[in-house]
């Protein structure tokens, strides 16, 4: 997938800005156009959210920003922006565990992310490498991850000639084991074939899994963290509970992270 379109979600805070550099940072490597996207409730405050995006994208003139408001709530018309635009890529910022849960406009983020087919990359305050997303970072276990996972962390690595460093739970049940050595035999022949370094590192079991993949991450200094999103919609509009996705993307470490939602496909066409 060639990313030539990217969305930021903007509320014009400290926060809203560090993710506009992250986007700048992907257009400067992708060539892509970004959208600055604000929401509003009613239409006498449109003209002055364009002001405000006109404001902030001052901070980067060496791109063009367009905006792009939008009335309604953030939850339901961040996904309809993408569509309409186009974006490949999805940035937004949080303020971390306390403000995850109001963060762009007052919207609750894992609901924003899940009401997205798009992939996401969400940020906190911490500023985005000179060297781009050099380091990334792919949790692999039994439960989450995807060839779609694989797809969209090679787009990034494309981009900026990442490495790619999988952490991988430890099974000490056999059956598990063979499972975990098949899947990252095929993610090192999925990466092979498009010649992206890859690294494969596996956990000692002392801590939980999330906790050990957030100590090697800072160890190696990444960039990024991808995961996918196991979030779903339920009959009452509102999203199954679950602390984990939460957990990570708000990690205190202020590590990016690359949210992939995931697209159902024949999961018989291939092997994970």
């Amino acid at each position: 997938m060639k990313i030539n379109k990217i969305l930021v979600a903007t509320d014009f805070t400290e926060v809203a800005d560090n993710a506009l550099a992250h986007a700048v940072k992907l257009s400067n490597a992708t060539h892509g156009k970004i959208f600055a996207l604000h929401v509003v409730k009613k239409d006498d405050e449109i003209e002055k959210a364009k002001a405000k995006i006109a404001k902030q994208a001052k901070k980067f003139p060496e791109i063009e920003i367009a905006p792009l408001v939008r009335i309604g709530n953030i939850i339901n018309e961040i996904g309809d922006a993408a569509a309409e635009v186009q974006a490949q890529l999805i940035v937004m910022g949080t303020h971390g565990p306390v403000g995850f849960r109001q963060v762009v406009t007052g919207g609750d983020a894992m609901k924003v992310i899940t009401h997205s087919t798009k992939p996401f990359i969400v940020t906190q305050k911490k500023g985005i490498s000179d060297h781009g997303y050099k380091n990334v970072v792919v949790p692999l276990d039994m439960s989450d991850d995807s060839k779609q996972k694989l797809d969209e962390v090679a787009d990034i690595a494309r981009y900026f000639n990442s490495d790619i460093h999988i952490f991988a739970r430890k099974e000490k049940d056999s059956s598990l084991a063979v499972r975990l050595r098949n899947n990252i035999l095929f993610a090192k022949k999925y990466y092979e074939s498009k010649n992206i370094n890859l690294h494969v590192t596996i956990s000692e079991n002392k801590k939980s899994f999330d906790q050990e993949m957030l100590d090697f991450a800072e160890r190696i200094d990444a960039d990024l963290i991808a995961i996918v999103n196991t979030l779903k919609w339920n009959m009452f509009g509102g999203v199954f509970s679950s602390r984990r996705e939460e957990s990570i993307i708000t990690n205190e470490l202020q590590i990016p992270v690359l949210c992939v939602n995931p697209i159902e496909v024949n999961t018989t066409s291939y092997t994970m």
